[in-house]
């Protein structure tokens, strides 16, 4: 099911018309009208926005399995979203793990392209493995940046405002690992806002 559709069931099972869903997620009326139809791709940020206005998950807006099983996960069942406004790509590599607290994310960061994660509450921890190019992670609190190159790795809590950044000319990739196991639900993905 195509992202747009999924909205259009789950708003119209929960009662809400475009305009409540609008006045709920500050998207207008005629950005979600044509995300609804497949006209158009929402950014990462607005897809946040809307899940959170629908009192769901992000995945729970891709089709998301609950079961993890023995199987091969290819083609449609690796969930991608791709950031309009700046090309940053979000793969869900792992989908039946997001109702167990755990994300297995990578991400593709074009050459300049710079992220803004607000903080995912206490108790999650993260992991980012740069495994091509060169990324730096900013935790805001402190202004501590970590710069990492590939197979270099760290872990932080995710409970303040921290961002992405490849200031190189060639592409990022990037393991990402979000775990909110210990807050006992599934895993909630964060706002994510592009810079500048």
């Amino acid at each position: 099911m195509e992202f747009g559709e999924a909205v259009r069931l789950r708003r119209s099972k929960m009662g809400f018309s475009l305009g409540d869903l609008a006045a709920r997620t500050e998207v207008s009326k005629a950005m979600l009208s044509e995300i609804e139809t497949g006209k158009k791709n929402p950014t990462l940020r607005v897809a946040c926005s809307i899940a959170s206005g629908l009192e769901c998950q992000i995945s729970d807006l891709l089709d998301v399995p609950p079961d993890v099983q023995f199987e091969k996960l290819e083609g449609d069942r690796l969930k991608v979203l791709v950031d309009p406004s700046n090309g940053v790509e979000r793969h869900l590599l792992s989908p039946p793990m997001v109702q167990h607290g755990i994300q297995v994310l990578m991400f593709v960061f074009p050459p300049g392209s710079e992220v803004f994660w607000n903080a995912d509450g206490a108790g999650v921890i993260e992991h980012a493995t740069c495994v091509e190019g060169h990324i730096t992670i900013m935790v805001e609190e402190g202004e501590e940046a970590i710069d990492l190159n590939p197979h270099e790795s760290v872990n932080f809590s995710s409970d303040v405002d921290h961002r992405f950044t490849n200031q190189t000319d060639k592409p990022a990739r990037v393991f990402v690992v979000i775990d909110s196991s210990r807050r006992g639900g599934p895993a909630v993905m964060r706002q994510m806002h592009p810079v500048g």
